[in-house]
């Protein structure tokens, strides 16, 4: 029995292994398969290179666990570049999990490694339930919104950093990275309208459609959309790390379909010349 006889009477079960091991060794070991730089990542980049230093910058992780596999590279990676320059970071999120996926970065990213002192240059305060009135209650008066900080349960007036910041007037920049309601337009209707504060988006890549208009029209100064443009972002800031992982097991994973739909289609015609 020839190969391609072999091939054709393949048990699928190989397939399925073969596709287990082309996803899975990428994950591991990341191979670093080139990747083409598009332009959302590099605005993305050059948005938060151009932070002044000095800012106020809220940093809202608005997702939860579902959202992890395509937001959390673009959440670390953003995060390593924001400890990396001399910024105020608020730590905020309008989403129940928000905190939790917070958590997680911390358990991976330590800010003492980059100088960064905790209620002197960042503050996480949490989730703020509310939903969109809860928005525009923290962009009206932070105190009146948040009591206390997340980590310590300290009262706001204690902390250094939020001296001088008290509503959406005081922030510099918001940088939401999300995957739906409260998100975006709400963002646009509580802050950036009222307060003219700018805003980058950072969303799963289907929702980038509905977001494009809004970076056309100039509100929405950034947008990072899925797991590829935070690969590319990972190149960027030369941080390798779970999203050049991903894009290459989905680039293996492809190689992987179009060598078995090469070597089927081969195999069909050599066996179908045979039995002419």
């Amino acid at each position: 029995m020839s190969f391609f006889d072999k091939f054709e009477n393949l048990d699928r079960r190989w397939v399925y292994l073969l596709s287990w091991i082309f996803v899975l060794l990428p994950l591991m070991f990341p191979l670093g398969l080139p990747v083409p730089i598009n332009k959302e990542s590099q605005q993305w980049y050059k948005a938060i290179s151009d932070i002044p230093d000095g800012s106020v910058v809220v940093f809202a992780p608005m997702y939860g666990t579902s959202g992890m596999p395509e937001l959390f590279p673009m959440t670390l990676g953003t995060m390593h570049q924001l400890w990396s320059k001399n910024v105020k970071i608020i730590v905020v999120s309008f989403w129940a999990e928000g905190p939790l996926v917070f958590t997680q970065l911390l358990n991976q990213m330590d800010p003492t490694t980059y100088g960064k002192t905790y209620g002197v240059d960042w503050i996480n305060l949490g989730y703020i339930p509310g939903s969109e009135p809860a928005m525009r209650a923290f962009g009206d008066d932070m105190r009146k919104a948040v009591a206390k900080d997340y980590i310590q349960g300290k009262n706001l007036s204690e902390f250094p950093i939020m001296q001088n910041v008290n509503s959406a007037a005081d922030v510099d920049l918001i940088i939401s990275i999300e995957t739906g309601t409260p998100g975006l337009t709400e963002w646009l209707r509580q802050w950036n309208e009222p307060y003219k504060t700018p805003i980058v988006v950072g969303c799963i890549g289907v929702s980038a459609p509905g977001m494009a208009p809004f970076l056309q029209s100039g509100q929405l100064s950034a947008l990072l959309p899925g797991l590829t443009s935070s690969a590319e972002y990972e190149l960027l800031i030369n941080r390798k790390g779970l999203a050049i992982a991903g894009v290459d097991a989905v680039s293996m994973s492809h190689i992987l379909v179009v060598a078995l739909v090469v070597l089927g289609n081969i195999g069909y015609f050599v066996n179908r010349g045979k039995k002419s």
